[in-house]
């Protein structure tokens, strides 16, 4: 069970320099990683292009990410140098995740990466004020005639908020497109919740190294997910 859980969970790694991303990426093999996201704003800007060879060399599914300071990331520099490196990085991953204020401002670029075969995730994350149910839904709603999967993250201070990004779920033509769940440790139970829901996959870190608030590690999550299904036997993924 445990190998075909792992489809469902990609590890998000966030190298410091060239030389960890090699390490980081080696170690999520060896624990049976499937996909994992590479977060390259942990890299310094001119080692950001030097890791297109890497990528593709990979032999795993990779989702590209390069997130701005505006968006909770670390990268700083110029957007227009930023579109150039995720570009030039991303024509060898199978997904690029691109905040969904980059894919309203670049449709061309959104249309160049699917051209070529890869898959885009427009993310949007809400650290502030959680949004309502009806602004989770219309903001899922529009994306999905953008890119391939969105991604809808909140920041709830009660639990209502909490179900409210699950409940995207219920909407049919959601399910398999939308992955959203809620950011913090207190809601980390909302990641494992997200797959069972319909979600394609959700994100989980290395033992020790999470890249986000609240997220658990990719042997913990496959433990979750194999306990729920063996409790109920009858739950389809």
């Amino acid at each position: 069970m445990r190998s075909s859980l792992a489809e469902k969970v990609c590890v998000s790694i966030m190298p410091r320099n060239i030389g960890e991303f090699g390490q980081l990426c080696e170690r999520a093999l060896e624990l049976g990683a499937r996909l994992v996201e590479l977060r390259l704003d942990g890299l310094q800007e001119g080692e950001i292009g030097g890791a297109a060879r890497l990528v593709q060399d990979m032999s795993i599914k990779k989702i590209i990410t390069l997130r701005p300071s505006w968006e909770g990331g670390l990268y700083a520099g110029d957007e227009q140098k930023r579109l150039e490196l995720l570009r030039r990085v991303s024509v060898d991953a199978e997904y690029v995740d691109l905040e969904r204020r980059t894919v309203d401002a670049n449709p061309r670029l959104v249309e160049e990466l699917r051209n070529v075969g890869v898959k885009v995730i427009s993310s949007k994350h809400y650290f502030g004020e959680a949004p309502s149910s009806l602004e989770l839904r219309r903001v899922v709603a529009e994306g999905l005639g953008m890119a391939d999967i969105v991604k809808v993250v909140n920041n709830p201070g009660k639990v209502s908020e909490a179900m409210d990004i699950l409940a995207l779920y219920s909407e049919a033509s959601f399910r398999g497109r939308v992955i959203s769940f809620s950011m913090g440790e207190r809601w980390c139970l909302t990641r494992v919740l997200s797959v069972l829901l319909g979600a394609p996959f959700t994100y989980a870190s290395l033992p020790g190294q999470p890249v986000a608030p609240g997220q658990p590690s990719f042997p913990d999550t496959l433990e979750a997910l194999e306990v729920f299904l063996k409790s109920w036997p009858s739950w389809q993924l």
